[in-house]
Formats: C-alpha cells, structure tokens, sequence
C-alpha cells in the first residue's frame, strides 16, 4: 500500500540492478547521474527510510524529489518492480503532505477539493501564480470552463442509444481544455452514446499522490467513488491517461480488501475508461468526413493502464480520410512536465522536453495529439507558432464537422 514504504520490500528485492532503467529513465537521460537511476533512488530510499543505514540528508531528499513519477521504468523492468510507488511512499513517510509549502498546498487543495465550482478556479489561478506554481506554460484560464459549459446531468445522442456512460472531468479538461470536453460530448453524441456528467466530482487525487499527500488523495477517492459507483452506467469515462492510472491503479493501492470502500473501489477501477480505447473498442457508428491533415502521437507516461490504450488515438483516428500520421522516432519518451516537476525543475525538465521537441519537428506534423492535459500544456509552450497540440478526440471531432 501506497503509505506503507515497508509493504514494498519484497518488490525492492526483486531488483537485480540489470540497469534496463537506465535506458528509459528521462531524469537519468537528461543528467547521467547514476544516483538518479530508478535502481539507484530505490537503494537510497530502502538505507534512508527503512534501515536507517543512512542520514536523510538534503542530498537524499532531492534525489527522492527528481522523480517524475513518469512509471517508464516500471514498464522496462523485467520484474516490474514498481519504483514510482515506492517513491510516493518514501514522500508520504517523510514530509506527510507537507513537501511544498504552505501556500502551494492551500492553492492545491482549493484546486482539487473545488473542481468544477464556477469561479473558483478562476480565484485559484490568482493565487497559484502568486504563490509561484503557475509560470507561462500553463495557459490562462479560458473564459468558461467545461462544467459552465455543460452542467451537471444527463446529455441524449444525436440518434438511437447505444451505450450510456458517465463522464468523468479531470481538472484539465475542466478548467484548462474545455474544447477537449466539448469534444468528447460531441463525438460521443455522434456515436449513440448518452452521457452523464454526475454533480459534485472532485480532483482524482493525482497530484496529491505525487506530493505523498496520502490523506488528501484517499479524501478525493472518497468522493469520487460514492458518486460514480453503482450508476448502472455501461461504462466510466475519461479523456485524460493520468485520471484514468488513479481510478484504475492508485486506488486499489489506497484502499484495502478489508475497507469499507473496498467494493466500490473495484467496481470503479474496473470500469474506467479513457475515452479513445472506448471508441476503438465499440466501433465508431458515424463515420468521419474527410480531413486533410498531418500530425504525430506522443504517447503519455501514464498511458499503459489498459494494454490497448496506447495504440487507440492511432487505429481510431486513422479511419479519417486524409490524415497522415508521422510517427516520431520516440513517441514514448517523456516530455518532462510530470505534474508540478516542469516548475520545482525548471532546467532539468526543459533538458528532458528538448529532445521530444525536436523529434516532433523532425516529423514535419502540424500538429501533435495526446491525451495529457500535463503534457500537451508543456509541449505547446515549447513548440513553434503554427504547431499546435489537441486531444486525439478533438481531431475526430473535427473530422465530424466541428471546429
């Protein structure tokens, strides 16, 4: 469990320092520190916080900090030892939510306890770039957000129904990217789903968990879970990689069998769904028009939940008509945001993103779609004017006729 570093001893053991986690960790890749390698900051972690074997120094700290939290060496490890985890639980037994500061931390969780309420983001992006979390590549608030644009309650297909599904809005779509939202609702009227928005959704708990806020994220989980299960909803969607590993994945390792919540948690985390799997899965009923146009994928860090996540935005988009799909020649590597990393880090993610920017140019695409909100914010602020970054939805949506 994620707030008990000693339940992770028997993965820490599997470890047999092949060094595969040099090849994908981007924080090793960008500096080529060894003490920055997953096995490396696992050792640290097990002789600082579990054998006491050695001081918790400054220096022990930033190595635990470093971390982007991306899992890519989870996913080359041959024993898939989870050090992102163990990681999460490290932050959770030293700073015990308490890793930023007082101001950052009341500015997260108005952030992530007020999702969706209007106006208050708004007060929220005031404080945040007050409190220095909010520099340019996060982009200013459009002037509605999503939950303004489409409130609460149940929305009907354009036809004959389906699927119903129950929509679940992370705050980037919310707040940053309603065109993303806007888009979902769109296609999926499209394609005989109906869709309801439940009232009272909160943050996943994500950011949080990255923190080692335990509490405050199970406190999100809590929420979430007495409104999205037992909705007798086909499925739960979501547009965004990163909500859907906390549904899926961070919540089971929340809350234990013997939990009260336990029940709901496996009903929730067996249902969600992101979005463009769901679409490649159930066909698309409505077929799109033509659309001449070049993009490329970046994968998300946090896109390997379902096995067939990963490869969705690519087969569903590629039924449209003159599109082109250039593939980079690393379309998983990280682009270095991770959550508030690109702001703690500033040089040391922006030497991460530099390589995956000029892959993307190398491709020749106008744009790049990907179903991060995280990712697509940074991207774009490193991109060239005429470059653009957009949702793989929002692509088919266009494709339907949208702007």
């Amino acid at each position: 469990m994620l707030n008990d570093l000693n339940s992770y001893l028997e993965f820490m053991d599997k470890c047999s320092s092949c060094a595969f986690c040099e090849a994908t960790c981007p924080v090793f890749q960008a500096d080529l520190l060894e003490t920055h390698v997953a096995r490396s900051r696992m050792l640290i972690i097990r002789e600082a916080f579990i054998e006491k074997s050695l001081p918790v120094s400054k220096r022990t700290l930033e190595i635990i900090d470093r971390c982007l939290l991306c899992s890519q060496c989870k996913q080359t490890c041959p024993a898939g030892v989870p050090v992102n985890e163990i990681v999460i639980a490290a932050r959770h037994q030293q700073y015990k939510g308490k890793r930023m500061s007082l101001p950052r931390r009341m500015v997260l969780k108005q952030i992530m306890e007020n999702r969706g309420v209007s106006g208050m983001m708004k007060k929220a992006e005031v404080l945040a770039r007050a409190a220095g979390i909010s520099p340019k590549e996060i982009p200013k608030l459009p002037k509605q957000s999503f939950s303004e644009l489409y409130p609460a309650g149940t929305y009907p297909p354009l036809g004959k129904t389906r699927f119903r599904a129950l929509y679940y809005v992370g705050c980037g779509t919310n707040t940053l990217y309603p065109d993303t939202g806007e888009a979902v609702m769109k296609v999926l009227a499209h394609n005989g789903i109906e869709v309801t928005i439940p009232e009272g959704m909160v943050c996943c708990g994500i950011p949080a968990l990255a923190e080692g806020d335990i509490e405050t994220a199970r406190r999100m989980m809590e929420t979430n879970l007495s409104i999205l299960a037992g909705s007798g909803a086909d499925v739960i969607l979501t547009d965004c990689t990163s909500c859907g590993l906390t549904f899926s994945e961070k919540l089971m390792q929340m809350i234990p069998e013997d939990d009260p919540l336990y029940e709901k948690a496996v009903e929730v985390s067996s249902n969600i769904t992101e979005v463009t799997d769901y679409l490649q899965q159930i066909g698309l009923e409505a077929p799109p028009q033509k659309l001449e146009l070049k993009y490329t994928y970046h994968v998300p860090c946090h896109g390997n939940w379902r096995s067939s996540l990963n490869d969705a935005p690519r087969e569903l988009l590629s039924g449209i008509e003159g599109t082109e799909l250039v593939e980079m020649e690393k379309p998983g590597a990280c682009c270095g945001a991770g959550g508030a990393f690109f702001v703690d880090f500033k040089e040391l993610s922006q030497k991460i993103r530099d390589p995956k920017l000029q892959d993307i140019r190398q491709t020749g695409a106008e744009a790049v779609v990907t179903q991060c909100p995280s990712c697509r914010s940074y991207l774009s602020a490193g991109l060239e004017e005429g470059q653009w970054v957009l949702h793989p939805i929002t692509l088919l949506s266009m494709a339907y006729g949208y702007e």
